[in-house]
């Protein structure tokens, strides 16, 4: 384990299957540092306007509303992280993890992120967990998403850009969504993900890029061993 400065936050970007969830989970329980999932609070506002009858495309402000009130609280549960969800503060949670991430919901997270008022609540949310768990005496956290280094958290420590080709970052969701249970196509999947590729590139709200100062990992020929063994040396040249 290296041995790091307290208060160290480590963004992580990247597009989708590009393996950046694994590598930021897997450089948390190596370090001893704390990580967050940002999208599962996009995810989380997408299913509970969904299940409360808001069209997020159509009803933005609505959408917004479900944001503000969201009351999200990440739990570690064994060796997982876990997404605790209520509609408002002091109703009670559920733990919405097997829902959050299925292609479904993935389906319906356009308007959501693109909704410049959510966002806003949100990377105050995402901010506020971080700085809370610092302040319970974590070493620090690593936060993983698109726009973590460039607007989440600007001043991190130290950021990385994860990305793959686009065939690797298939078969991986693809791996992932049937491991969950679910029936896929390649085929589609890949053009899912390209279409997602190019939404999050040209969003005028915090679009996916890689930030000036954030270390390119390419992980298309790298297994989860090596890209953990890259962040790690980088981390500890940089920051140990």
């Amino acid at each position: 384990m290296t041995e790091l400065r307290k208060g160290v936050i480590v963004a992580i970007d990247g597009p989708a299957g590009s393996g950046k969830s694994t590598a930021a989970r897997q450089l948390a329980r190596a370090e001893g540092l704390h990580y967050l999932n940002t999208g599962a609070m996009y995810r989380a506002v997408a299913h509970l306007a969904s299940e409360g009858g808001i069209d997020a495309a159509a009803q933005p402000e609505r959408a917004a509303e479900v944001a503000r009130a969201m009351d999200f609280e990440y739990r570690v549960q064994g060796d997982a992280l876990h997404f605790w969800v209520a509609s408002k503060a002091g109703a009670k949670k559920e733990d919405l993890t097997p829902v959050l991430f299925t292609a479904a919901l993935t389906e319906k997270l356009q308007p959501v992120v693109t909704n410049e008022a959510i966002r806003a609540v949100l990377v105050e949310k995402m901010r506020a967990a971080a700085r809370a768990v610092l302040r319970q005496g974590a070493k620090g956290v690593v936060l993983e998403g698109r726009d973590i280094g460039t607007v989440v958290f600007p001043d991190a420590s130290i950021k990385f850009y994860i990305h793959a080709d686009l065939d690797a970052r298939a078969q991986r969701r693809a791996a992932e969504l049937a491991a969950r249970g679910e029936k896929v196509e390649l085929g589609g999947l890949k053009k899912q993900i390209a279409r997602r590729d190019d939404f999050d590139a040209g969003r005028a709200v915090g679009p996916l890029k890689r930030a000036n100062d954030a270390i390119d990992v390419d992980t298309s020929h790298l297994d989860v061993d090596q890209t953990l063994a890259k962040l790690r040396a980088e981390l500890k040249a940089r920051l140990g």
